[in-house]
């Protein structure tokens, strides 16, 4: 038996377990375990997943022995945790979800339709409450939990993200969706063609005032960058499907010039409270708002400074009205510019901006803190 669970397992390799489970390959370890690993819609105990990946990528994915993540929960916790699975406390199922059953198809068009009634109130600085909504949608939902229903809106707004589309902020996007889900979704949209439209115009979306940096520590202000965004990557072939496109709201936050002057007030303002906050009242006055002072194209936006060391930082800021797993466009000069300076260069991922704006940091290369997908080729003969 290991001393400890192998921290060099893969997201990869954990799929490739739980694809195995599921054609009865793998073997069943241990009890049912104090953690368990929700996947498409199964539970599964979580250090028994843990074992199974390890034994594959050692090669031993059928021998009897060992049992690497057997007695280790809150190590399997952490690891399936940090690769970006859900993982839940046994005891909060409840025997009611249908253990291994997906949901159906009449199950996934209610909570579809639920979700975007939230979606579009909240776009449209509406009051609700998600658990009123949840608590009536399980009135028609007798066979799953308010932990299921909770982790499929959260699925919602994982297919939404993947489609460059607005989510509600408070359901993080979660990957590992039913394919049931997705088509539910797309077809609710292509079915309500205005609904979009209505969104593209929301205030939510759309900030015109100046947005105040308040007078409180900027610890309150400055999140942690997500482990990973989504960038919305095409699928099908719609020159044969003739299927066409939602709305591009990040193509949209991109252009709304507005919306950019806000953000990068809010990043400027930020960074002269943050230099005066540090006794660098000197700094502080030599802090550019590149981007007007010199002109687009730069790479950057803001001119700052180190506050110990005087050395420049490089700001480009990306703001939206929308949540911190929204993806963002970056241009060619951006991603060059990070490169090139790389030990001064910083992204300012403003987000929320219209009610409760916050922000994440990327240091150094684009190259090296995103995923890039190329969108727009230059094409010349």
């Amino acid at each position: 038996m290991l001393d400890s669970l192998p921290t060099s397992l893969t997201r990869e390799q954990i799929l490739q377990a739980l694809a195995e489970r599921e054609l009865g390959i793998g073997r069943a370890v241990g009890g049912p375990g104090r953690y368990e690993l929700i996947h498409e819609g199964r539970r599964y105990a979580a250090d028994a997943v843990v074992d199974a990946a390890w034994r594959l990528a050692l090669g031993q994915g059928r021998g009897p022995e060992g049992m690497p993540g057997a007695g280790r929960a809150e190590e399997a916790h952490a690891l399936l945790t940090r690769l970006g699975f859900t993982v839940v406390l046994r005891e909060d199922s409840s025997p009611a979800v249908g253990r291994g059953s997906d949901w159906s198809l009449q199950e996934v068009r209610l909570l579809v339709v639920d979700y975007f009634a939230m979606l579009e109130a909240e776009l449209l600085g509406r009051a609700f409450k998600k658990s009123q909504h949840r608590d009536q949608l399980l009135q028609s939902l007798p066979q799953r939990s308010r932990g299921s229903v909770e982790f499929k809106h959260a699925n919602v707004s994982g297919v939404l993200v993947d489609l460059g589309l607005p989510y509600i902020e408070g359901y993080k996007p979660r990957s590992n969706y039913q394919g049931l889900l997705v088509d539910e979704v797309e077809a609710y949209l292509e079915q309500r063609p205005e609904f979009l439209r209505r969104l593209e115009h929301s205030v939510v979306l759309n900030p015109t005032e100046r947005v105040a940096v308040p007078g409180t520590s900027l610890g309150s202000l400055i999140e942690p960058a997500p482990e990973r965004i989504h960038a919305a990557t095409p699928t099908g072939k719609p020159w044969l499907s003739r299927r066409g496109r939602h709305i591009d709201f990040v193509a949209r936050d991109a252009a709304n010039r507005r919306l950019g002057e806000i953000g990068e007030q809010f990043a400027l303002d930020l960074e002269r409270h943050r230099l005066q906050s540090a006794g660098r009242d000197d700094l502080a006055a030599r802090v550019v708002w590149a981007s007007h002072e010199y002109g687009d194209g730069l790479g950057y936006d803001i001119l700052s400074f180190d506050e110990r060391t005087e050395q420049e930082r490089m700001i480009e800021v990306k703001a939206t009205g929308l949540g911190k797993f929204f993806p963002f466009l970056v241009t060619a000069n951006e991603v060059r510019c990070s490169d090139d300076l790389s030990q001064q260069y910083q992204l300012y991922r403003v987000f929320d901006l219209s009610r409760s704006p916050r922000l994440y940091i990327l240091h150094g290369s684009l190259r090296q803190t995103c995923e890039l997908d190329p969108v727009v080729y230059r094409a010349s003969l």
